[in-house]
């Protein structure tokens, strides 16, 4: 494809260019976006990216490096307290143990049970609340706490950013030869930033009740980048259609390296390198997806296929090849309940701290898999049946 070009300033470009403005960054793909396409090339250097940048309705865009090892997009540290003692509902405070990041006016997400989910009908695993003022031993709130506190509870920004955000009818974006950093270090806490705080970000419209409920994004190509360090996943796909993630080194991440969620179809993942992830790839109500030819090593759990939307059809014809496992901490590959004719084939495990293959669900094709050295069974089957060759 011939792409228009749309460089930021020759005069940056070099190995030893200055961090741009995330602001300048955000500039480019807006025009890029208003021109109806065009390939934006960032320089190299450490670009501090505190707000995220956002490509919605793209066509045709396209977002570069110059070097995927020199050219990096950067999360500042996280923002993020831990409660020390109670708080009761109606306290106007939240005493801390420590505090990094919080500024007055944010909201927060407190990690404990707030009000009732009216999908789950339980209890929502977080309550919001509005800083008035932030200190090192408490933070004050502008109006009561709703819900209590109990001590060691984790609070975070509830708007914190992913670095990329790709959302509305984007179509053919493609993001190259470019290393996302988090920002998270090893003296950060455990946070688990689930749809913040990732890397990559896209999201076609939906609900868990009627599925997409507008445009898809399309077409969705990642190639070529490193991703690290970040407490979301690396990258996240929600209704998402033709998704290609191919040729990438995803590592140290706190959730997935890679997630096709609700409602992502015929998307693949293929020849990454996935190292030390909570999950290297999860598939949650994706169908007709491709998972082939990666290597995953150190990862919590290898690939994890699971359902939570209840529409007819999901988490179906996936298919997960020629990938290569060594030393998963629990399962290599675990396929849960809801889930159906699935393939897994020709995968090669080895060391999984507990089985290599797991089965639930109905009519998965497990056949010409190696697997040795399991901490539990090399193919377990938890329900239903299946064709499996051992």
């Amino acid at each position: 494809m011939n792409w228009p070009l749309l460089l930021i300033p020759l005069l940056l470009v070099s190995q030893h260019a200055s961090a741009l403005p995330e602001a300048e960054i955000q500039r480019y793909i807006d025009e890029a976006i208003k021109a109806g396409g065009g390939e934006v090339v960032i320089p190299p250097g450490v670009h501090m990216i505190e707000r995220g940048l956002v490509l919605k309705d793209a066509k045709k865009l396209r977002l570069i490096g110059l070097d995927a090892e020199e050219t990096v997009l950067k999360l500042p540290p996280v923002a993020y307290a831990v409660a020390s003692g109670v708080s009761e509902a109606g306290a106007l405070s939240i005493a801390v143990k420590t505090q990094r990041g919080f500024k007055p006016g944010m909201r927060l997400k407190i990690e404990a049970d707030g009000e009732t989910d009216s999908f789950t009908k339980k209890p929502r695993p977080y309550h919001l609340a509005v800083v008035k003022t932030a200190e090192n031993d408490a933070i004050q709130l502008e109006a009561p706490l709703k819900f209590p506190v109990p001590d060691g509870t984790m609070i975070r920004h509830e708007d914190a950013p992913n670095l990329i955000e790709i959302r509305g009818a984007s179509e053919e974006v493609h993001l190259d030869k470019l290393t996302l950093d988090g920002g998270r270090v090893e003296s950060d806490p455990p946070i688990r930033g689930h749809a913040q705080l990732c890397a990559i970000f896209a999201a076609g419209v939906y609900s868990y009740e009627k599925g997409p409920t507008g445009p898809q994004v399309k077409k969705l190509r990642i190639s070529r980048c490193f991703i690290q360090n970040c407490h979301g996943r690396g990258i996240a796909l929600y209704s998402v259609e033709s998704a290609e993630i191919d040729g990438c080194t995803i590592r140290d991440t706190s959730d997935e390296a890679i997630d096709f969620d609700h409602f992502t179809v015929k998307s693949i993942a293929t020849h990454n390198h996935i190292a030390r992830s909570l999950t290297g790839v999860e598939l949650n109500d994706a169908k007709d997806c491709l998972v082939a030819g990666n290597d995953f090593r150190e990862c919590g759990t290898g690939i994890n296929l699971w359902r939570w939307c209840k529409q007819p059809g999901l988490n179906e014809g996936n298919i997960i090849a020629q990938n290569v496992f060594e030393s998963t901490k629990g399962n290599a590959v675990q396929i849960a309940t809801g889930t159906k004719g699935n393939t897994i084939v020709q995968n090669e495990i080895t060391g999984s701290g507990k089985n290599g293959i797991i089965l639930s669900g109905e009519g998965q094709i497990v056949k010409a898999n190696r697997i040795t050295s399991s901490g539990m069974k090399a193919i377990a089957v938890n329900e239903g049946k299946h064709d499996v060759v051992e």
